[in-house]
């Protein structure tokens, strides 16, 4: 383990330098547990939930395990109610993403928690670094769902020397230990993994988005703003990033019409989505060929990478 990861994992009280990402309704407390008890940081997906069903939550991941988890919120879309519940039911960490993280970073450390937040450039990491946060998320446009457009390992050290010794996770495009290790020689001190950990046991989504991640490859996906368009939905600087499918193929090139049929075809496809037929994913998809529990992917990202980091060893 490298210095910079022994520092963040001691400061985020885990034993290995992963988390998985806080994908909104695609996470759950079975999802989280999972991920803490194997030693990472598990993080609960608060986007588009209540404050008493964020309680009910944290409730489920207490009850689940006794290991540090987070709550994560996206700025843009803040609810401030269920901010507060995530703390009020004893969320140690805070995870935010897409907005500027001030007022977030003063309500989370009253209360005690850490924040971690997540940028897609070196200017927001400078400026989540002045605000106060602990952590700052360097994600790439590799990632899936909401991205940015610098890719990851131009981002990363970028990022890395911007802010120190302000400790950096690396996201976007890492679903092995290759990818982990590689985050580390980069000089970030872990790694946070979203659609590696979509293809898990425990991931609440539908059974064709895990085989939508499991068969494609990473040339399958594409960046698109159709998926905000349909959900009336601003993220500002942000494209999603899905597999292909039907909806992209038919509505990807007319962003023109997006506005005009948005209400018509809103209930046809949030059904299509929690169906699983429009997959985000990121363009690690190629490296995924299984679905497994997500405590043993824990165990095995880390396995990897120390193999590369530690050879001797």
């Amino acid at each position: 383990m490298t210095e910079a990861a022994r520092k963040l994992c001691q400061l985020l009280g885990i034993d290995v330098p992963i988390l998985q990402a806080g994908m909104g309704a695609a996470t759950s407390p079975a999802l989280v547990a999972a991920v803490s008890n194997a030693g990472g940081l598990g993080i609960i997906g608060c986007l588009r939930r209540g404050p008493d069903e964020v309680r009910q939550l944290i409730a489920e991941i207490t009850a689940g395990t006794t290991r540090q988890f987070a709550a994560n919120h996206v700025i843009a879309h803040l609810n401030g109610a269920a901010l507060e519940a995530s703390l009020e039911a004893g969320a140690p960490l805070i995870s935010t993403a897409w907005g500027d993280p001030a007022a977030v970073v003063q309500v989370a450390h009253a209360a005690g928690a850490l924040v971690i937040h997540q940028v897609n450039t070196v200017e927001q990491a400078v400026s989540a670094r002045d605000v106060g946060v602990d952590v700052v998320v360097a994600q790439g446009n590799e990632g899936g769902g909401h991205v940015g457009h610098l890719a990851t390992f131009s981002l990363v050290p970028q990022v890395v020397d911007a802010v120190a010794p302000l400790p950096v996770l690396a996201a976007g495009g890492i679903a092995d230990g290759r990818g982990v290790a590689a985050a580390l020689m980069l000089g970030a001190a872990g790694v946070l993994v979203g659609t590696r950990f979509l293809a898990t046991e425990e991931a609440p989504v539908a059974p064709a988005w895990k085989e939508a991640i499991r068969c494609a490859g990473g040339d399958q996906t594409v960046t698109t703003g159709f998926y905000d368009a349909m959900r009336a939905e601003v993220w500002p600087g942000a494209v999603v990033r899905a597999i292909r499918n039907r909806w992209t193929d038919e509505w990807g090139g007319r962003e023109g019409e997006w506005v005009q049929v948005a209400e018509e075809l809103r209930p046809e496809f949030l059904r299509s989505f929690a169906a699983g037929e429009f997959p985000m994913a990121g363009q690690a998809i190629g490296l995924i060929s299984d679905v497994v529990p997500a405590g043993g992917l824990v165990q095995r990202l880390w396995q990897e990478a120390s193999a590369l980091l530690h050879p001797e060893d």
